[in-house]
This record gives C-alpha cells, sequence and structure tokens, in this order.
C-alpha cells in the first residue's frame, strides 16, 4: 500500500520552499562569511575554539555544503524525483549540523541566538517535509 503524495501536496510544497530559502540563505551567508564582508559582526575571535583562523572555510562549508545539498534537493523536488524525500532530509540534517557546530564551536558571547533557533526550526521543517516526501513515494510492506 502506498501513502499518497499528490502533486500539489504540502510536503513537496514546504520542500520547495524550505530547500530553495536555505539555498539563498546557506549560499549568500557561506560567500559573506568566507569574503570577510560580515567581519563587523562575526569577529574573528569567536573562532578561537575552532581548527580556523579566519571565515574563509566555515564560510566555503556554509556555502557549498550546506547550501549545495539544499539546491540538490531543491533541483530532486522540482523535478519530482523519486530522491528528492531523502535529498531533502539530508540537507535538513546538515542544516542542523551546521547550527549546532556554530554554538558548540564558536565563542560567541551569549547563548544560542534567535537566528539559530530559527534555522534549527527551518531544518525540522525539511527534515518533516523530506521524510513525507520519502514515504509518500515508497512502497509499504504488507505484514
Amino acid at each position: 500500500m502506498r501513502i499518497p503524495s499528490p502533486p500539489g501536496s504540502w510536503p513537496r510544497w514546504s520542500a520547495l520552499v524550505l530547500d530553495g530559502f536555505v539555498a539563498v540563505t546557506a549560499i549568500g551567508g557561506g560567500a559573506a562569511l568566507a569574503t570577510g564582508a560580515e567581519g563587523t559582526r562575526f569577529p574573528v575571535d569567536w573562532l578561537r575554539r575552532t581548527p580556523w583562523t579566519s571565515y574563509l572555510i566555515p564560510g566555503l562549508i556554509l556555502a557549498c555544503v550546506v547550501g549545495g545539498s539544499a539546491v540538490g534537493a531543491w533541483i530532486a523536488v522540482v523535478r519530482r524525483r523519486p530522491s528528492a524525500g531523502a535529498a531533502t532530509s539530508v540537507a535538513a540534517v546538515l542544516l542542523a549540523g551546521q547550527i549546532l557546530g556554530e554554538v558548540i564551536l564558536l565563542a560567541q558571547p551569549g547563548p544560542i541566538t534567535p537566528t539559530e533557533v530559527f534555522y534549527l526550526v527551518v531544518a525540522a521543517g525539511m527534515l518533516l517535509s523530506g521524510v513525507l516526501l520519502h514515504v509518500g513515494r515508497q512502497p509499504q510492506s504488507s505484514t
């Protein structure tokens, strides 16, 4: 028995919106970090508990890994690929990992920021959408 996932279903539309949003913001934010454009908002001193001395590598990771995975997931959803749900779920886990790594490793002056909470919620939404897309496309075994 298959769980239906009609073409206009909310998991597909939410995956399109969230994957696209993360792709744009992660690539843009990563590029800004890597080029030093965010130097006043993110002092290099915050990196003291990390292996990096600049935001070049963290920015590239954000843009290429997080942003790139979200682009791949978005393309899979747009093309209605069977892998769309899995791709969205992987992108969600990478986003959550990036944010949790940031919270744990950066020597920020306070606790988790509202922006970090926002992106963790976005990652949860992506994961939910991805799982529902994946389940909706997989035949269920009958027992």
